[in-house]
């Protein structure tokens, strides 16, 4: 005579825990690695690459100012049509969260278009927004390097330039820690609440 099935509450129930306890241990992995709850997408804690440019001021960037620092890095250009104007824009909220902290916190933008994105051209341009980020520029093929280095990608010139639009965290020891696209630059409470976080790790 065949074994009778299990009735269908007990099934129900088996059923149950075994969700619950996987749920369990990967809540349990996500808070080990640190990445439960995070706005920002998490990357390798390793040293930012160089930026081995010039600021808006025409003068040689000195990297050991973001020393003790959170730094966010942007890449993007000046006749950008919308990208850029919008991530640049997002940020004000996230400083106007940051209270103190924002002092200890600076923004940078890379330009991909240097032919147009003079040190005079990028600082006119990013006095419009607050906080004001450091522009940086440089000859093409340093440029190239440095973007590659970031992960950034681009296509296009003269203007029309496609690109990898993120925000990328560094903290005050140098290294990066999350990287922010667009979608998520809507939380700025949560954005501010990780940047004061690397400030204090």
């Amino acid at each position: 005579m065949p074994a009778r099935a299990p009735p269908i509450r007990h099934s129900l129930r088996r059923a149950a825990c075994a969700v619950a306890a996987v749920a369990a241990l990967l809540a349990l992995y996500a808070g080990w690695r640190g990445d439960l709850g995070r706005l920002g997408s998490p990357v390798s804690p390793l040293p930012a690459p160089p930026l081995a440019l010039r600021d808006d001021l025409g003068h040689p960037f000195d990297p050991a100012t973001l020393r003790g620092r959170a730094t966010l890095v942007y890449f993007g250009y000046v006749r950008c049509p919308d990208v850029c104007p919008t991530v640049l824009e997002a940020l004000g909220p996230v400083f106007a969260r940051l209270g103190p902290d924002a002092a200890r916190t600076r923004v940078l933008f890379v330009t991909l278009d240097p032919a147009h994105d003079t040190p005079t051209v990028l600082h006119g341009f990013l006095a419009h927004f607050q906080p004001t980020p450091t522009g940086l520029t440089g000859p093409p093929a340093e440029l190239a390097r440095t973007a590659h280095a970031w992960g950034i990608g681009w296509t296009g010139s003269d203007g029309r330039i496609s690109h990898t639009s993120v925000l990328t965290l560094v903290g005050p020891d140098g290294r990066t820690h999350a990287r922010y696209g667009m979608t998520q630059l809507g939380d700025p409470a949560t954005m501010a609440a990780e940047i004061r976080a690397v400030l204090s790790s």
